[in-house]
Parts: structure tokens; C-alpha cells; sequence
């Protein structure tokens, strides 16, 4: 996959939001302008990745505790799962 091409622009950012961006960088390894473009490219899903995990975490225990006796309610929650990493993409 190609990368995208990128454009330069000035903007104000007011500083509390420099700081977080800063800060969110540094917590996942990354750096200020990919955190900055995820932001702004997801700013209207209040759906983010650790909630999606969180979900999946919460499936995952469900399947280790009741899927030997609800193999298929188990992989319908699977599937209901699925959709909402898509929805991230």
C-alpha cells in the first residue's frame, strides 16, 4: 500500500491539546503527527481501538468461560465484534 501524501499547513492548537497529543504519542510510540491525522480522521466515531479491545477482551473471557456449551451464541458475538474493528478502518 502507498503511502498517502502528506500537506503541510499551519494551524493553531490550542496548548492543553498539543500536551495530550504529545503525551498519547509518547504512551503508544508513535509520533505527534500520527496521532494528530488519527485524530482528526476519526473525530466523529466515539468508537476508539481500547474500547474495541475492551469489547473483545470481554468476548474472549465469555468464550473461554461458556463456549464449550454456546459454541454458536460465542461465534455470533465473535462476528458482532468483527464489525466494529471494521468500523474503525
Amino acid at each position: 500500500m502507498a503511502k498517502e501524501k502528506t500537506v503541510l499547513k499551519p494551524l493553531r492548537i490550542h496548548e492543553s491539546v498539543v500536551k495530550e497529543i504529545e503525551q498519547e504519542a509518547i504512551d503508544t510510540n508513535t509520533n505527534f503527527s500520527q496521532i494528530a491525522n488519527y485524530r482528526l480522521r476519526h473525530h466523529d466515531r466515539t468508537l476508539t481501538p481500547a474500547i474495541t479491545a475492551t469489547i473483545q477482551d470481554i468476548v474472549n473471557t465469555a468464550d473461554e468461560l461458556v463456549g464449550i456449551f454456546a459454541p454458536k451464541e460465542i461465534a455470533a458475538l465473535q462476528k458482532k465484534v468483527e464489525k466494529l474493528w471494521m468500523y474503525l478502518k
